[in-house]
């Protein structure tokens, strides 16, 4: 497979990162207005701990670091833009 080959393939798959990101940010500005209107807690690191846990369970070990890295860097990502999100509505 050539390099043009690959990129071309890496291009297709951040091309579904972007929709996946796309709707998981849609779900976190929901998941925001909920923690708004109860008074939660936007960081929940045992809550954290479980998600990397599950989704690192099983993996190759040669991965499983930077993986637990981008699903930590997604989650702070995610935690950040709810956080934008309730003071939104606090300051409207």
């Amino acid at each position: 497979m050539t390099l043009d080959e690959l990129r071309t393939r890496i291009d297709k798959v951040d091309d579904g990162l972007k929709k996946l990101f796309i709707e998981r940010m849609a779900i976190a500005h929901d998941i925001a207005l909920i923690k708004a209107e109860n008074g939660d807690e936007i960081y929940k690191p045992d809550r954290e701990k479980a998600v990397i846990e599950r989704l690192t369970e099983g993996m190759d070990e040669s991965l499983k670091a930077e993986y637990t890295d981008f699903i930590s860097n997604m989650m702070r990502i995610s935690r950040e833009y709810q956080i934008k999100v309730i003071g939104d509505i606090e300051n409207k």
